[in-house]
């Protein structure tokens, strides 16, 4: 990190780690860039350890907890954060996640039915699943300048009336206007 670059702590977005193949790792190495928070859902904590990048937290079922600190022992400091049956993990993501006040979240997952769990949060955040970068437009209106051959998604897929589905590809490079009126996501594939 060169010299003129001040991050303080919980100012770089926690990265959330539901499916650790949402993007290729090239990716996830970028948003690795600023040492942020990494929360680690248990079904994917193999993977992660493969990487070779230090886990802060990792998400267990209630059940799982005292096995999961036995097993995390060698990684510590690493907190295990329980779910219980009642609760999702991914609900028990964004309750630490706002205890921690931490302002922005990248999300790697796989559902795009976490984009509707996702729409309380109050933070920023992009959502990364199936190489597509999404990105929250709480105001109902995006603009953005894209290159030709930008393909974008839309969520939920009657949101953006420019679609004639939820997939739209940029015929030559300029501003790109949707109109929602609400709130709603639009997916950027990533190349």
């Amino acid at each position: 990190m060169s010299s003129h670059h001040i991050v303080r702590e919980n100012q770089e977005p926690a990265l959330v780690i539901l499916e650790a193949h949402a993007i290729p790792f090239e990716k996830v190495q970028e948003l690795l860039e600023w040492m942020p928070t990494i929360i680690v859902l248990h079904s994917q904590i193999e993977t992660v350890l493969g990487w070779g990048i230090k886990i802060d937290v990792v998400l267990v079922p209630i059940i799982e907890e005292a096995m999961w600190i036995d097993r995390t022992k060698e990684q510590q400091p690493i907190e295990v954060v329980s779910f219980s049956a009642e609760e999702s993990a991914i609900d028990k993501a964004i309750s630490f996640l706002q205890s921690r006040t931490i302002p922005a979240v990248n999300w790697l997952a796989s559902d795009t039915q976490l984009l509707l769990r996702l729409s309380g949060f109050n933070g920023d955040m992009e959502v990364f699943m199936n190489n597509i970068r999404w990105s929250r437009v709480k105001s109902g209106r995006f603009e953005k300048w894209l290159p030709m051959g930008t393909v974008l998604h839309c969520f939920p897929k009657d949101s953006c009336s420019e679609f004639l589905n939820s997939r739209f590809s940029i015929e030559k490079d300029g501003v790109v206007r949707l109109n929602a009126g609400k709130l709603f996501w639009v997916g950027e594939e990533l190349s």
